[in-house]
C-alpha cells in the first residue's frame, strides 16, 4: 500500500497539470473529450517514467503549480495576439522572416524546452533548434528588415524567459 502512495504521489501533480493544459487547449468538456483527456494524459503521465521522474522522485527541479497556471494562462494571452499581430503585419507587406539566436539566462533544459515550446506557439514564431547544454534557441520570426537582435530578443525574453526564471519561483 505504501508504494502504491508513493507511485500516486510522484504523478498526480503531473497529470491534473496535463488534464488542465488538455481542457485549456480544446475548450470543449463533452464527455467524449473529458474521457479522452483522462486517458491521453494518463497514458502521457506513465510515459514520462525516466524521462521526467524516477522512483526517487522528479528528475528536475519542479515548478511553482501558481507559476505553471500564470505562465499558462499568459502564454495563451500571447498566442491570441500574436496570431492578429500575425495576421496584420502580413497584410501590411512590410515585414520579412528573419533567424536569429538568443541566449537564455535559464540553466534548466526542461525551462529551456519549456520556452522553445511556448515560442513555436506563437503564430508568426518558430523555433528552429533549440541547444539545451548552451541554453540557445534558434528563432525564425517576421520582423522589419533593419530590426536589431535585442529588438527581436526583448519579447521572448519578456514574455516567456522572465516568468519562469523569477526569483522563488523554482522549488
Amino acid at each position: 500500500m505504501k508504494q502504491y502512495m508513493k507511485f500516486i504521489r510522484l504523478r498526480y501533480k503531473l497529470f491534473f497539470i496535463l488534464l488542465i493544459f488538455w481542457f485549456l487547449l480544446a475548450l470543449n468538456f463533452r464527455i467524449e473529450t473529458i474521457l479522452a483527456g483522462i486517458f491521453i494524459c494518463g497514458i502521457v503521465t506513465l510515459g514520462t517514467y525516466q524521462v521526467l521522474y524516477d522512483d526517487d522522485g522528479y528528475l528536475y527541479q519542479p515548478i511553482r503549480l501558481r507559476t505553471i497556471i500564470v505562465y499558462v494562462l499568459f502564454l495563451f494571452v500571447e498566442i491570441y495576439k500574436a496570431s492578429f499581430m500575425y495576421v496584420f503585419n502580413l497584410l501590411a507587406h512590410k515585414y520579412e522572416p528573419v533567424v536569429f539566436d538568443i541566449v537564455l539566462d535559464v540553466e534548466d533544459p526542461v525551462l529551456v524546452g519549456i520556452i522553445s515550446n511556448s515560442i513555436t506557439l506563437t503564430p508568426g514564431t518558430i523555433t528552429i533548434d533549440t541547444d539545451t547544454e548552451e541554453h540557445i534557441i534558434q528563432v525564425m520570426t517576421l520582423a522589419e528588415p533593419n530590426a536589431s537582435a535585442d529588438d527581436l530578443e526583448r519579447p521572448v525574453r519578456e514574455n516567456f524567459e522572465r516568468l519562469l526564471k523569477q526569483k522563488g519561483d523554482i522549488k
